[in-house]
């Protein structure tokens, strides 16, 4: 089944390509701007410094991690140059998850990650951190390396698993108020087979 989630790199940049070694950022207060010195070294200054400016924006202090990610910005936002903004969310090895939550992690239980089976030998176990997202300058995702993509049945996947973290819907058959047609919302879903609710 995992072979069926993902698919190589399509030939443009689309939701759902997993990248190479992109930043994740973290804010803990306080927050603490930076401001240039006479000599050309920055000073950390508490975020009431006068010359704070939040129309422009201020260089501030803040963790940052790289990691594998997960493009999450939609294509027609992509495809258009004024959108300079894209979001991610890392993908990290599923074995820097605590061990006793492995089980529900597989199952899609734990709502805000999105358990990523192995795919070949371009990306081992994993899982999307969907309560992690970062907002980068769009020049950071089309300069790295597209590792794999989600197929559309795991583009579905996200887009269930996505829902369900926002608001725990556990999603099954929906129909269309306008055509009723339905579908299942779960197919797609990546769990184990014997998963039962």
């Amino acid at each position: 089944m995992s072979e069926d989630l993902y698919e190589a790199p399509r030939e443009k940049l689309s939701q759902g390509d997993i990248l190479e070694f992109l930043p994740s950022s973290h804010l803990v207060p306080p927050l603490r701007a930076l401001f240039p010195r006479e000599d050309g070294a920055f000073s950390a200054e508490a975020d009431s410094h006068p010359s704070f400016d939040d129309k422009r924006g201020q260089p501030i202090l803040a963790t940052c991690r790289r990691a594998k990610a997960l493009l999450l910005t939609y294509d027609c936002e992509i495809d258009k140059p004024s959108i300079k903004n894209w979001i991610i969310c890392p993908v990290v090895p599923l074995s820097a998850t605590p061990g006793a939550a492995h089980t529900d992690i597989k199952k899609n239980k734990v709502f805000h990650l999105l358990h990523l089976p192995k795919y070949r030998d371009v990306l081992e176990e994993s899982v999307a951190v969907l309560n992690h997202v970062t907002t980068l300058e769009r020049g950071f995702v089309e300069q790295a390396r597209r590792i794999v993509s989600l197929s559309d049945l795991g583009r579905r996947a996200l887009y269930a698993q996505h829902i369900r973290w926002l608001t725990r819907w556990q999603l099954r058959d929906i129909r269309c108020p306008n055509c009723a047609a339905s579908f299942d919302a779960a197919d797609g879903m990546i769990v184990r087979p014997d998963w039962t609710d």
